[in-house]
């Protein structure tokens, strides 16, 4: 089998059988690859059981994995999977039917290990004019309409990239990613960029498709400020995380670099209470308020426990 599909999903069955439906009419043999929906709910969700049916073409399987994290729902699906490339999507994408064959194509070449596609951003309603501004925390990716090599520490965006199997498991699969379980979150990290920095310094290509390109669709509740500045509050928890695995800071290091980070997020504050009025402006000093609120306080977290250091720095998460 070429490529295995793989959907993790949390909690969230609304946009799934649109994203299924879309994956299941590609214009790729049938029998050349699998689906696999990953529930990272901590039991069984009937809802998504009945999507599955393991005797289609292609087959559609169900797998459950309690131990909460994104990074942990792509990995037991990893384990599970029949196929060479291991394709991952969002459970919200919606997957034009020549996109399989794209993502999978650039692997004929034995040095591509990782491969990301383009995201297009499809909005159910109309986006307010500073949104704009925002759409890489909405997931889009677009590095024009030439395929290439991506440099060094270029990743894909996780609800529309592949890697082979075999790399996955050699470089030690994703770095901490999401949590639905919101008492986790202090354990996010870099996901699928933590990966592909681990791809590029195993020296592995990585290689832009743009023509396996798919919809992540926008709900107007993504549309909102509170969403923005969420969005961009665990931005700030992945650049704490980044910065100490990267950069092994020191206890004191930490909390200087906290304090820092805390003075930046009352400047934005202020910032956002003149530009009031101008949208734009506003929401950009919002946003970036609360990311430097988030990254502050997780320093502080990281400084006073030697366990979130060692999380930030474990480079092999996958069994």
């Amino acid at each position: 089998m070429k490529a295995s599909v793989i959907i993790p999903t949390y909690r969230r069955p609304a946009f799934l059988p649109d994203a299924l439906d879309s994956v299941r009419t590609q214009d790729f043999p049938a029998t050349d690859y699998e689906i696999i929906i990953v529930d990272n709910a901590p039991e069984p969700t009937p809802e998504l059981e009945i999507l599955c049916d393991p005797s289609a073409e292609p087959p559609v399987r169900y797998v459950n994995e309690s131990c909460n994290g994104l990074h942990n729902a792509r990995h037991a699906g990893a384990r599970a999977a029949n196929g060479e490339i291991l394709v991952y999507l969002d459970d919200d994408v919606l997957c034009p039917p020549g996109w399989l064959a794209a993502m999978v194509a650039p692997y004929t070449d034995a040095r591509v290990a990782m491969v990301a596609g383009k995201v297009v951003l499809r909005y159910e309603v109309e986006p307010p004019a500073w949104l704009e501004q925002f759409r890489g925390l909405l997931s889009s990716l677009d590095w024009g309409n030439v395929a290439r090599a991506v440099l060094p520490y270029g990743s894909p965006v996780g609800c529309n990239m592949s890697v082979r199997k075999s790399v996955l498991f050699e470089v030690g699969g994703f770095n901490p990613d999401g949590f639905g379980d919101r008492n986790l979150l202090h354990l996010r990290g870099d996901g699928e960029c933590g990966l592909a920095r681990k791809v590029h310094d195993a020296d592995r290509t990585i290689w832009y498709a743009p023509d396996a390109w798919l919809e992540h669709r926008v709900p107007q509740q993504r549309m909102t400020q509170e969403y923005i500045e969420w969005r961009s509050a665990i931005g700030g928890i992945e650049d704490a995380y980044a910065d100490l695995r990267y950069h092994q800071r020191t206890v004191p290091g930490l909390l200087m670099r906290s304090g820092r980070s805390a003075l930046y997020s009352l400047y934005h504050r202020v910032q956002a209470y003149r530009h009031r009025r101008e949208d734009g402006r506003r929401m950009r000093h919002l946003a970036a308020a609360k990311r430097y609120e988030y990254r502050s306080t997780q320093r502080l977290k990281q400084a006073s426990s030697r366990g979130l250091r060692h999380h930030a720095t474990r480079s092999y998460w996958i069994e």
